[in-house]
Parts: C-alpha cells; sequence; structure tokens
C-alpha cells in the first residue's frame, strides 16, 4: 500500500527541506528564505515557541487570500525584537496560531527622521503616509498651517498605511502617527538640536539652496526633521516664525514647485541619499 502524503505534510517537508540546505536554523539568521510566504506586524513579543493569534485581518489574509496550510512560515516583526519566522498552524478555516522558530534578522532602527506636512485630500494623504514609512521615516507628523484646507485627520487610517508600508518594505519598526497639530504646537515639540530641514517653495529656483548641496556642505547631524507645507503655501507669519529658529535649514527641491505629496518623496530621497541609510555611513 502506497503511503499518502498530504498537502500540509508536502509543506511542512519543503520548509524542512529548506533549513536543512542552510545548515539548520542556526544558519538561516540573517536572511529570509524563500519559503516565507508573508510578513506580518504584530504587538506580541516575539520569543522562540510562543504562540501569535493574528488578528481577524491578518488571519483572513493567511487563511483565505494566501491559503496557507499547516506547516507554512511567515515572517514576523514587532518593532523590537527584530524579524522572525514563525510556522502556521490552522485552528480552524478563517483562523491560526503562528509559532515564532527563530529570529532572522536583529532590530535595527531607522533614522531618526521626522516628516512634518501639511495634510491633503485623503488619497493623497494615505499615498504620503506610505512612501515616507517606505523611505525610512520614524515619526509621520500631519500640521495645521495657515494655509491648509484639510480640517481633520483620521490616524488610525494614517497608522495602518503605515504598518502596510512596513511590511511591505522589510523595515523593522513602524513608523510613529503624531495627532493632527497646529504648526506651532509642533515646532514647539522639535527640540534645539534636531536639524529642521524647511521645503521652501520660494527658493524653489535658487541653486544655492539646493537640497542636495546644502545638506552636503553640513556635519550630519543625528536627528532631523523635514517640514512640507500646504499647497497654498506658508503664510508670511509662518514664515518669519521658521527664521528665526537656529535648527531651521531652508532648502530647495529644484526649480518646480512639487505637489505636497510629491515634494515627500523628494525631500526624502535627498536626506537618504547624504545624511540617511542610503548613504552608507558608519
Amino acid at each position: 500500500m502506497v503511503a499518502r502524503v498530504t498537502c500540509n505534510e508536502k509543506t511542512a517537508l519543503e520548509n524542512h527541506k529548506v533549513i536543512a540546505k542552510c545548515g539548520g536554523l542556526s544558519q538561516i539568521k540573517g536572511m529570509v528564505t524563500t519559503a516565507v510566504k508573508a510578513r506580518l506586524y504584530v504587538a506580541d513579543d516575539l520569543v522562540a515557541g510562543g504562540g501569535i493569534t493574528p488578528d481577524k485581518d491578518q488571519s483572513h489574509y493567511l487563511m483565505n487570500v494566501m491559503r496557507l496550510t499547516d506547516g507554512a512560515l511567515v515572517a514576523l516583526f514587532n518593532g523590537r525584537d527584530g524579524e522572525w519566522t514563525a510556522s502556521v498552524t490552522a485552528t480552524g478555516r478563517k483562523s491560526c496560531v503562528l509559532t515564532p522558530t527563530v529570529q532572522t534578522r536583529p532590530q535595527q532602527p531607522s533614522p531618526d527622521l521626522w516628516v512634518l506636512f501639511a495634510p491633503v485630500k485623503k488619497a493623497r494623504l494615505d499615498f504620503m503616509a506610505q512612501k515616507a514609512s517606505e523611505m525610512g521615516a520614524s515619526v509621520i507628523w500631519p500640521v495645521r498651517t495657515e494655509y491648509c484646507q484639510v480640517t481633520r485627520v483620521n490616524d488610525h487610517r494614517l497608522a495602518a498605511n503605515a504598518i502596510e508600508a512596513a511590511e511591505q518594505t522589510e523595515r523593522l519598526d513602524i513608523a510613529k502617527i503624531r495627532d493632527f497639530e497646529p504648526l506651532g504646537a509642533a515646532l514647539d515639540a522639535i527640540e534645539d538640536d534636531r536639524c529642521l530641514i524647511w521645503c521652501d517653495e520660494d527658493i524653489a529656483n535658487d541653486a544655492a539652496h539646493n537640497a542636495i548641496t546644502v545638506l552636503g556642505a553640513s556635519a550630519r547631524p543625528d536627528k532631523a526633521a523635514i517640514l512640507i507645507g500646504p499647497e497654498g503655501g506658508f503664510s508670511e507669519t509662518e514664515r518669519q516664525i521658521l527664521r528665526r529658529r537656529d535648527n531651521c535649514v531652508p532648502v530647495s527641491l529644484g526649480p518646480r514647485i512639487l505637489r505636497a505629496d510629491t515634494a515627500v518623496i523628494a525631500a526624502m530621497a535627498c536626506f537618504q541619499s547624504v545624511w540617511g541609510d542610503w548613504a552608507h555611513r558608519d
């Protein structure tokens, strides 16, 4: 009689073969194997053998969208304990338990970079939160300026976008979402030793203030913040406040006036390439 191998057993065997080829569990640290089928953020502590119950949406994604079965591997991170490989055990048609087995990457912080911006309409605001998270912002902070046309911001929606972006880009932490506050209150909260990079559309065509040039000529700060204004620009009162700050560095993002969502990407690309983790500095 020929023994039948179930789909679940096949999955487990395939995963064990991958681990064996890598020299055992101790040898797969620092890499993500091709056997990993999904990557999720969880709030739970990550320890070997600890059972984690994903929330309803995560369970639906794993069991009904990805159609994972017993023995399938997923990657987990919580912003504290690095990244872990975990195995799936179904507890029902729509539910499962995830068991961490080995840490594949130690925890590493993103650059201490805050991104402050005057929010725009919903779809573009989602885009800004996603891209700021993808590009490594540690804090995402919507601020109310005099010419800002948005009166309310859904913090939970921004947080969901930040989490999804972190899952997709393999960052190990989640950008913090600050409450929607007036620009003045946000500026008061910025420490004197945090470099404030002010993206000023009034100097857009001034080569002397080119962001790459200005950042490259300055010492790299331990912490920084990028400020993006509303589509109507900053008021003269706001400009005077910014000019009086000793830690404020006005920069140009090029000869064209960029939309707010485009400016976030451009400014972060400049920062990351000169001062951030794109620069490959120790």
